[in-house]
This record gives structure tokens, C-alpha cells and sequence, in this order.
């Protein structure tokens, strides 16, 4: 077998086994710019490092973002996204989605993108809950 016909079978492989390659690749690559803004958003007017802590190691108000196992979800971007607008303590809003952790208008939703790309770039050590 040719090197470029063991290559092309490494990539399917990983295709087969792993989803979109494009799209994990996406997540891997944030802009930096971006991931910057949603940490000063994080450590400023979201305030989540109120409860998850400097760059988000945790406290006994909120759970590790950088270590661990994730406790109800699988890590990724759109999974991080879609908590950090609607995560919150089991009240739900007007929508019937879990309040969001600061109320419903602290950030909009381009801001809710920036810490979610930020929390994904911290925390790529924690696994999926068991």
C-alpha cells in the first residue's frame, strides 16, 4: 500500500470513528481574538468566575471548568454555548429553557459565544459524565 493510500485510509478512519473532521477542527481553532474577549467577559460582566472561579478551576459556588469530568453534558462548543445562555439553577424562564446563570439580559447572545469559545479553550482536559 502506497503512503497516500494509507494516509487516505488513516483519514477515513478518523472520519468513520470521530464525525466531522472539519468540524472538530473548527472547534479547535477559535480565533483568538475571540476566545480573549469571552475570557474578559467571563472574569468581567458575566461574572463567572464568581462562581467557577480564575480561569475557571472552580470553587465551592460552581463546578471546575478546566478539570474532570463534564457533569450532564459532552464539552463541546455548541453544548458550552447552549449552557452558558440557558445553564442556570433549575428556574426556567419565559421560554421554558433553565434561566440563564445571570438572568436573562447580563450578555447577549454574541457575548454567550465569545465565553463559550473561551470556556472551550480552558477546558479540553475534562472528559465526558460516566
Amino acid at each position: 500500500m502506497s503512503g497516500s493510500a494509507v494516509a487516505a485510509s488513516v483519514s477515513l478512519v478518523a472520519l468513520v470513528l470521530f464525525g466531522s473532521v472539519g468540524r472538530l477542527a473548527a472547534q479547535d481553532s477559535l480565533p483568538p481574538d475571540r476566545v480573549a474577549e469571552g475570557r474578559t467577559l467571563f472574569h468581567g460582566l458575566g461574572d463567572c468566575a464568581g462562581c467557577h472561579g480564575d480561569g475557571g478551576t472552580g470553587t465551592s459556588e460552581g463546578p471546575s471548568l478546566t478539570s474532570g469530568p463534564w457533569a450532564s453534558g459532552d464539552g463541546t462548543l455548541a453544548w458550552l454555548t447552549h449552557m452558558a445562555a440557558h445553564g442556570g439553577w433549575g428556574a426556567r424562564g419565559r421560554d421554558g429553557e433553565p434561566q440563564r446563570m445571570r438572568g436573562p439580559t447580563v450578555l447577549d447572545s454574541a457575548q454567550v459565544a465569545r465565553v463559550a469559545e473561551y470556556v472551550y479553550s480552558i477546558s479540553r482536559s475534562k472528559t465526558r459524565p460516566k
